[in-house]
């Protein structure tokens, strides 16, 4: 190993700019072969322990997170990381320092409207009781209600028990308590 350390200093010495370029084009080559491992939640997630009930959440028909993966939205859609934060990631798995279980990540409504359109939901969920998508708990950011790797719960069942509520339709997947 040494050697080969070596050879390496040596080479960047006598052709520092081949060093330099042959450098960043392995971190290039590095990051697209990273990006499409990512895409991949059984490559790019289950690896670490603590991320595997998360991606078998991904493939369990009664979760939200499931209906995703029926959509084609991989983990990485909404679960990106810049690299700072995947080089900490790989430092943590590979010191065995991270939480079990990890930190629950807040997300705003705009991770959600990106694919989402508010309009097209308020339409669709307007029942004769009422309608969750136009409440009067002010406002509220999707994941209130919406669960994606554990089941959902509509934050007005907290106070209010509508007819809607006990019969969501089936498109309103993982209706349930939360654990």
């Amino acid at each position: 190993m040494k050697a080969l350390v070596k050879k390496a200093l040596d080479f960047a010495r006598q052709k520092p700019l081949y060093f330099v370029a042959g450098l960043f084009l392995l971190g290039a080559v590095g990051m697209l072969a990273m990006h499409q491992v990512e895409k991949i939640p059984q490559l790019a997630c289950s690896p670490c322990h603590v991320m595997e009930p998360y991606v078998q959440g991904y493939h369990h028909e009664e979760l939200l997170a499931h209906s995703h993966e029926k959509a084609g939205v991989a983990c990485i859609d909404c679960h990106d990381n810049g690299m700072e934060d995947k080089i900490m990631e790989t430092v943590w798995y590979v010191t065995d320092d991270f939480d079990d279980p990890p930190q629950k990540r807040a997300f705003d409504n705009e991770m959600c409207t990106k694919c989402h359109k508010v309009e097209d939901i308020i339409a669709k969920t307007n029942y004769k009781d009422g309608n969750p998508h136009d409440s009067h708990l002010g406002d509220l950011v999707c994941s209130d209600c919406h669960y994606s790797h554990e089941k959902s719960q509509a934050a007005c069942q907290k106070c209010h028990n509508f007819e809607f509520l006990q019969n969501l339709p089936p498109e309103w997947a993982g209706k349930g308590e939360k654990k």
